[in-house]
């Protein structure tokens, strides 16, 4: 990664922490929801770490021998789409909250990008026919990852129904809102990776000469999982636990299939 992006990566390091930290200062006041200029001020935060994240991801993504599909170039493309999805939503939902979750991963990211060299990746040219797939499938995995986390909050204000009303849970948006995102997160992320498995069709040749067989049949039982909650959703009415627990079952296999795959094939099965 060349210096600008390492100054771009350390910049949106300082952004995330400061929108952070204004999450924080929220927590010691007696309002009900966040305050509208420290919502604000939250939210320019957010964009300026997010810009300052992509550019240094692509910087690291996007290398003159063509794309480097190392895992932390991916997992911090991820990262960005995360932050960004949920500061596109928040112009229709209050959710601005849920960043208390995803600037700190955002942070692990960066600092991941700045310091940890690249294991023995993929390298696709630019004009690569998989682009495609592979853009489709980060993003559907970015999409539901973020369902993931905003699953993990929706069980903690569940069972934590008493004590919305202090500290940390008062921050959070209304379960009803959280439902809502929850819902359009899955939809999106499911489509999303329809498309990333009917295009992955089109490149595959040999799952087992290609080594992705267990990434196949992971991500394949994953889409199942997603497909059946969504048609439990809208036919049954599965909401509130019932939902958490499905989302993160068939986000549990969805990770294990594609990072932890690439981490066996880039860090300990390089030659």
């Amino acid at each position: 990664m060349n210096e600008l992006a390492s100054i771009s990566a350390s910049a949106a390091i300082v952004f995330y922490v400061l929108g952070f930290a204004q999450l924080l200062i929220a927590q010691g006041r007696t309002t009900e929801t966040l305050p509208s200029n420290r919502q604000m001020r939250v939210a320019l935060l957010g964009m300026a770490a997010v810009a300052c994240h992509a550019w240094s991801t692509f910087s690291a993504l996007v290398t003159d021998a063509g794309i480097d599909l190392a895992l932390v170039h991916v997992c911090n493309y991820i990262a960005v789409v995360m932050v960004a999805v949920v500061a596109l939503a928040n112009s229709r939902l209050p959710v601005i909250s849920v960043n208390l979750l995803l600037f700190p991963i955002a942070v692990i990211n960066c600092l991941a990008l700045l310091i940890i060299a690249p294991g023995n990746s993929t390298q696709l040219t630019i004009d690569s026919s998989q682009a495609t797939h592979i853009l489709l499938s980060l993003t559907a995995y970015a999409g539901l990852m973020t369902a993931a986390l905003q699953s993990i909050l929706l069980a903690f204000q569940e069972k934590q129904l008493q004590r919305l009303d202090t500290g940390f849970y008062r921050m959070l948006p209304a379960l009803e809102t959280m439902e809502r995102l929850l819902i359009a997160m899955l939809w999106i992320g499911t489509v999303l990776l329809s498309l990333a498995i009917f295009t992955g069709l089109l490149f595959l040749d040999d799952m087992f000469a290609q080594r992705v067989a267990h990434h196949t049949v992971l991500t394949t039982l994953s889409w199942l999982i997603y497909v059946g909650f969504l048609v439990g959703h809208h036919v049954l009415g599965w909401r509130g636990i019932t939902a958490v627990r499905w989302n993160l079952s068939a986000f549990g296999l969805l990770l294990l299939g594609y990072v932890g795959s690439k981490f066996v094939l880039e860090y300990l099965l390089q030659p």
